[in-house]
């Protein structure tokens, strides 16, 4: 009994937030009713209330689950591999963050584009930037010092900031490349740096 329950409360989520979704590409998040949510879905809002308070509540814990999940999948990043050259067949673990972002290309399209939420963007840097500082720390945890040189602070700011924003960009150009090709521009870029990438297609 409690499994058909839990089936059918996954199922009723997964309807309101394909329906959030449809409202949010035409008007902003904080125009859209719970009436007018549930009423496109199909449910009373009596069953929304049972598990969030607003429209608000219902978005936040939907964003923290995909960022929960997103952030599951950025482990290889930061984790220095033997050569430093950019990748041309680039390893599964870390095409993975940028399947993900095509897998839940509807969330993103809406979220992290013009007029989406402004926190995604910040949200997801600050997870790439620890993920950094996690593997700093795990490849320097014998050295007498366990304090990160500031200049490599910088680094990572940088470098997060650059993962996030080729992202958007790619979202903008609507995935016009494979999650493959994208490892690899970004390997380019952030290996070889914009004085010594060329590219030829």
């Amino acid at each position: 009994m409690n499994d058909k329950v839990d089936r059918r409360i996954l199922r009723t989520r997964t309807l309101l937030r394909d329906v959030l979704l449809d409202l949010a590409s035409e008007k902003t998040l904080e125009s859209i009713t719970v009436r007018e949510l549930t009423e496109k879905a199909g449910l009373n809002r009596g069953t929304f209330y049972l598990h969030y308070k607003d429209i608000h509540d219902f978005y936040e814990q939907f964003k923290h689950e995909l960022l929960e999940q997103f952030h599951a999948l950025i482990k290889k990043l930061g984790h220095t591999p033997e050569s430093q050259e950019p990748f041309s067949n680039p390893p599964s673990g870390y095409v993975r963050p940028f399947e993900y972002v095509l897998e839940q290309k509807r969330f993103f399209k809406v979220f992290m584009g013009r007029g989406g939420d402004s926190a995604l963007s910040l949200q997801m840097t600050e997870l790439i930037n620890r993920q950094f500082v996690h593997a700093y720390k795990a490849k320097h945890r014998q050295t007498s010092s366990p304090e990160i040189p500031v200049k490599q602070e910088y680094l990572f700011a940088y470098l997060a900031s650059a993962y996030v924003g080729t992202i958007q960009f790619w979202i903008q150009r609507d995935f016009d490349l494979s999650p493959a090709d994208m490892t690899i521009v970004f390997s380019q870029i952030s290996r070889l740096g914009s004085t010594h990438v060329n590219f030829t297609d």
